[in-house]
């Protein structure tokens, strides 16, 4: 006995014969069809695993058009149980039968094969019949994911199941500039997405989900967060400094330094201090809003005269940077021009993160001092 389940209760049965011709599995089909027991979708799944096993067994069992090749099909509480009965096959082996039984193990509620005394050989499945409902609780979370690609209620309980892992993860970006309804929904989409992808034979299914809830996320903070547009680079460098500041906040149980976050990710202190900044950029103040110590607002400050110098000073030092070697002009528009992070000018120009600090804290000062 070769069975992935135990057999369902048989009742209401029909039986059919067919010549173990070609034409075996177009009449099998049109069998089905006629008898009206399933609805489009599963009848058109029962009538591809029928027309599967039926060329398995032409191929396989070294049939003749002496033999016969019987269906039957039978209607249960809960499903339709379709068997295919021939003579026994020389080597009942399974694994040699191609991509039928393949077919019939993701698509089939239940499936089985047996060698039977009498001679034969018989492999059945089950799909669900038309107005039941399966019970699904029981299931493990591997025979639930195996099923909800194809079968919508394996689908919701799994969201049902992993509900809460999508929601923790959605607490995680709080306080970022995006309403928490807004992030819970981002991080069920993300949910969705990672059951409708997830493949079973390449690992457990919740290491793969978080990263795609995570990605999602991220996603949505990047495009839809940030009140002043910033590069996407210094966007993931931000969230990135924020959570290793709460990391470390609560393994050091003390003020956290931009030092300590720098040596713990292996980054200039300087382009920490840049993630912090990039962070005040998910919220804006309005120019109106007054000053909580002098209580006078922005809107004050600004005036024609202080535009217009500003524009003088630009031109300066834009005379004052043509007079500086080729490399050091190229170091400052990498910098600040393509807003490139030290590590991503390394790698560009082919030299290590300290030297690119050396050699824009060099350039900086050379560029302060020509334009005093």
């Amino acid at each position: 006995m070769m069975t992935d389940m135990a057999e369902p209760e048989r009742t209401a049965s029909s039986r059919f014969t067919f010549p173990a011709a070609v034409g075996a599995a177009s009449a099998a089909r049109e069998a089905l069809a006629s008898l009206g027991r399933l609805d489009p979708i599963r009848l058109a799944e029962a009538q591809l695993l029928v027309s599967e096993l039926i060329a398995n067994a032409l191929q396989h069992a070294g049939l003749d058009e002496a033999d016969r090749i019987c269906m039957t099909v039978e209607t249960g509480t809960t499903g339709v149980t379709i068997a295919i009965v021939h003579r026994a096959p020389l080597d009942p082996d399974l694994s040699a039968r191609g991509v039928g039984l393949t077919l019939v193990e993701h698509i089939a509620r239940r499936w089985g094969a047996s060698q039977c005394g009498d001679g034969t050989f018989e492999v059945w499945f089950e799909v669900r019949a038309p107005g039941t409902h399966e019970t699904i609780s029981h299931l493990s979370d591997e025979e639930m994911l195996q099923r909800v690609r194809g079968d919508a209620a394996c689908r919701d309980e799994a969201i049902k199941r992993f509900r809460d892992l999508a929601t923790g993860l959605a607490g995680r970006f709080r306080g970022k500039g995006v309403s928490d309804e807004d992030l819970e929904q981002v991080a069920l989409v993300g949910l969705l997405s990672a059951l409708s992808r997830y493949e079973p034979e390449t690992g457990p299914f919740r290491p793969y989900a978080i990263a795609t809830i995570q990605g999602a996320l991220k996603r949505q903070l990047r495009d839809r967060a940030w009140s002043v547009r910033v590069p996407r680079g210094l966007q993931e460098l931000s969230l990135e400094v924020a959570r290793t500041a709460e990391s470390l906040a609560q393994r050091l149980a003390r003020t956290v330094t931009p030092a300590d976050i720098a040596a713990e990710l292996g980054l200039d202190e300087g382009e920490v201090l840049e993630g912090i900044a990039a962070g005040t950029a998910y919220q804006t103040e309005s120019i109106d809003a007054p000053n909580e110590r002098t209580g006078a607002n922005l809107a004050d400050s600004l005036h024609d005269a202080t535009w217009a110098q500003q524009l003088d000073d630009w031109r300066e030092l834009a005379e004052v940077i043509r007079s500086l070697p080729v490399a050091e002009q190229r170091l400052l528009y990498l910098r600040f021009y393509r807003d490139l992070t030290q590590t991503e000018i390394a790698e560009e120009l082919g030299i290590s993160q300290m030297h690119v600090s050396r050699l824009l804290s060099k350039t900086l000062a050379r560029l302060r001092n020509l334009a005093e």
